[in-house]
């Protein structure tokens, strides 16, 4: 949602202004920009009227049932990213009910997608493919059809060889983005299926 950048200089508040603000702000960006529409200010004028009273950072609305269906259906099959944006929530708060509910990320009966790995270990799929290239990470090709621009196929990576990788090349992961939660997971889970079949 858009939000206007004009408003009036010295813009003053009114009472009823800031009642809307105490009634509507929740602490997000889709938050603010609705109440700057409404009243006719910028986001950060909003923002900052929040601030001034006290409520700028609010704690997350508790889960319903519904949503934590949701997650646990979505969590195979979405990246964090994509089930943060559909339940409306902060990837943090997604990865973080994730973990405390032990449920496991976007594997697929122990497989990834090359654009998986790419958000695991914060590169680009140039990076990535290079490593595939060179026989540094193991993928195939999934369903035995050759992945192309047109997305109509998928790199198969195992989640074993995802974890070797990460084991032998762990000097490579310099991303900023590295999803720290999901390598230590594909390792300790790793480890703990080896132990069980000791």
């Amino acid at each position: 949602m858009k939000y206007k950048r004009q408003q009036k200089v010295n813009h003053k508040w009114t009472d009823e202004e800031r009642a809307i603000v105490r009634r509507d702000y929740r602490g997000t960006i889709a938050s603010a920009d609705a109440i700057a529409n409404n009243l006719g200010v910028t986001r950060f004028a909003v923002r900052g009227q929040a601030a001034k009273m006290g409520i700028l950072r609010r704690r997350s609305p508790p889960w319903t049932r519904n949503e934590l269906k949701l997650l646990e259906e979505m969590i195979p099959r979405y990246s964090v990213g994509q089930m943060a944006k559909k339940l409306h929530r902060s990837p943090n708060a997604v990865k973080v009910k994730a973990v405390r509910l032990k449920l496991k990320f976007r594997a697929r009966d122990g497989w990834y997608t090359k654009k998986e790995v790419c958000e695991i270990v914060g590169e680009d799929h140039h990076k990535v493919q290079k490593w595939i290239d060179s026989e540094c990470l193991k993928a195939s090709w999934h369903h035995d059809r050759r992945p192309c621009q047109a997305g109509m196929a998928a790199w198969h990576i195992e989640a074993s060889d995802l974890r070797d990788f990460i084991i032998k090349h762990c000097a490579e992961l310099l991303g900023r983005n590295v999803d720290l939660q999901q390598i230590v997971w594909l390792l300790t889970n790793s480890v703990n299926s080896e132990r069980r079949s000791e």
